[in-house]
Order: C-alpha cells, then structure tokens, then sequence
C-alpha cells in the first residue's frame, strides 16, 4: 500500500462506504454492521465492524501504514465511543492470546479504559447477542452469517407450518448465533404447540457458556435446548448409533481444530467427513447449511465435497442454492466467507 507521507486520502472511501451502507445504518433494529471490507471498499488490508457505539479495526499487513489517520479518519466520521483495533494473523494456533486482542486506539472520554474488557448486547434484527469487543479470537458473533441467520430463522418457520416440531443441529457452534436464530422463530413463530428442539455442539465450554447467555438475552430458556461440549465428528458418530435425527443442520466448522477423539481437523481435507457423517443424521428433506472460512477454499470445491460425502452416506442432495454475500460486504468471494457457502437440500 502506499505508504502515509503520500497522503493518501483514507476519508473519501471510508465516506463512500459508509454512504453505501446507508439504509442499514439507518436501522435502529440492527446494530452490528461491517462498516469497511477492506478492497471492496477500496482500502485493502483494513476492515470494520461497527458493534453499537463500538468499533473494531481488523489491519492486514498492507493496512497498517495508514492505521493512525484511518483511525482519526473513523471518529471524525462515525463519532463513536470507542475504537479497538487488531492485526489480522493468518493462522492463529501459534499466536499467544494477548496478541489476537484488540487495543483500544481512540475513545470519546475517559470513560472507556485501556484495561476495560467491554460487553455488549447488540440488535440485529430480532435477535440479541452479546458481543466482546476486546475478545481476542472474535468478538462473539460473525457479521458475514446474519443474512444465513435470517435465512435459518424463515426455514424454521417454514417447517413449523407443516409439522409442529423441528429439530436442529449446531456443529461448532461457537457462542450459539445460530442456535438462538432457530429457537428464536419458533417461539415467536405464532404457531400453535410449536416446538423447536435445538442441539448446540462446541469443542469449548466457555464458548457454549457465552451461548447459553445469548439464550437468556433473547429470552429463550436455555434449560429447553441441548448444549453438549465435545468434538463435531466424534458427536455425529455416537448421534447415528443413537439412531438421532434432525430436520436442519449447520456446518460452520474452522479452518483447523484439535480435539483428542479426532486428532486434527482441517476444513478442506475433511469437509466430506464432516457432510457424510452429517448426512447420516439428517432427516429426510433435512436441509444443511454448510459453510467455512477458508479463502482457497473455492465454491466449486466445496460442492465436491458435499457431493462425495453425500455418495458415501448413500444419500441424494436435491438441491444446492448458494449464499449471497451481504450488502455490508462487496468485493471478491475471495475476501467474502459467506459467499462460498450453500444450502444443501436433501431427498
């Protein structure tokens, strides 16, 4: 990127993006924004995520040049309470926690602290979510999924009009987003004795614990739902001896995770592990929401996958529609992780 002493002028773009946005930051029903997506928005290596009157910079090594006048550039447009900024690692399993949290790089007044871990409780749409700014991994919920959220949240309904009862399956759930859009709809689906039974799978129990409070922020009890900590692969094994079945399915898996029954998981290698293994569980008709967050990881590559996990489970995809990447995040699927995805149907 060129460098600072050129002055490059970071306030026009960041005024297009934010005028671009224009109808969602507008509306009072959704408070977590991507307010900047790096080249898409014309300023590659630097991206934002407005989480209320929060705002955390993501700075790739090409970003990092203009940080200091993209931050002033930021208040000075935004007016918010605060601004956190991180650098973006490529991989994150050899980095030391510390380093993966944002600092904070500018605050309105003396009331937001360098040594302050904030929480907040973000709107988006129906659904409430507790947000970290500070966290070091990801502040707790992914702005590239709401749209999928949504998209989840009208399939339960969908079902629910047909058959009074519907069973989810959250693998990696991570803080449970998703799970919280599902037993959202059906409670307030205005269905008769609708119910909407929602199984939330995480490596860590912290996670889940940070799920189980986003169940309690939305007013959903969480004692309903199943929150079960343990590896992905090892719970669709024991759920198919079980003889378990679900309606709908989400696979949102990492690009890496370790676990002891399973050793190392790596998303493309095991993607048609993880849809077989799924597929065996699912119901017939179920619908699986499959995604990931590798950038090589091409869309063509992912439907392989599904293919030849679907052929080893002996089961049929009806149908595979592909996400669409939400406004706040225009440029190449490349730097798009909700573009890569699909819903896939089943016979």
């Amino acid at each position: 990127m060129t460098p600072p002493d050129s002055e490059v002028d970071v306030a026009a773009p960041l005024a297009a993006a934010c005028k671009k946005r224009g109808s969602l930051l507008r509306d009072r029903e959704l408070e977590a924004v991507r307010l900047v997506n790096g080249a898409g928005d014309g300023m590659p290596g630097l991206f934002v995520d407005r989480f209320g009157d929060v705002l955390v910079v993501h700075v790739e090594e090409t970003g990092t040049a203009l940080l200091a006048e993209f931050v002033e550039a930021l208040a000075a447009r935004v007016e918010p309470r605060a601004i956190y900024a991180k650098e973006v690692r490529r991989s994150v399993r050899t980095v030391a926690k510390e380093a993966l949290a944002p600092m904070l790089v500018w605050s309105k007044d003396a009331s937001v602290g360098e040594d302050e871990a904030p929480e907040l409780t973000v709107r988006e749409h129906a659904f409430r979510f507790l947000v970290r700014p500070c966290e070091g991994y990801s502040p707790g919920l992914f702005l590239d999924q709401r749209d999928n959220r949504l998209d989840l949240a009208r399939e339960i309904v969908a079902r629910l009009k047909k058959r009074p009862e519907c069973t989810v399956l959250n693998l990696f759930s991570y803080t449970c987003s998703f799970s919280v859009a599902a037993a959202l709809a059906a409670k307030e689906s205005g269905i008769a004795h609708a119910r909407c039974h929602v199984t939330s799978v995480d490596l860590s129990q912290r996670w889940l614990d940070w799920g189980v409070r986003n169940f309690a922020a939305n007013g959903l009890d969480p004692a309903a739902h199943e929150f079960a900590r343990g590896d992905a692969l090892t719970f669709l094994g024991i759920a198919a001896k079980k003889k378990r079945h679900f309606d709908v399915l989400v696979l949102d898996p990492p690009t890496f995770a370790t676990s002891k029954q399973s050793g190392i998981f790596q998303v493309e290698r095991d993607y048609p592990k993880l849809f077989e293994l799924a597929v065996r569980v699912a119901a017939p008709g179920a619908t699986l929401l499959c995604s990931h967050n590798q950038r090589d990881f091409t869309r063509p590559a992912l439907v392989k996958k599904l293919k030849a996990g679907a052929v080893k489970a002996g089961r049929r995809i009806l149908r595979l529609d592909p996400f669409q990447s939400p406004a706040d995040f225009p440029g190449a699927d490349l730097v798009n992780p909700a573009a890569r995805g699909y819903w896939a149907v089943l016979a």
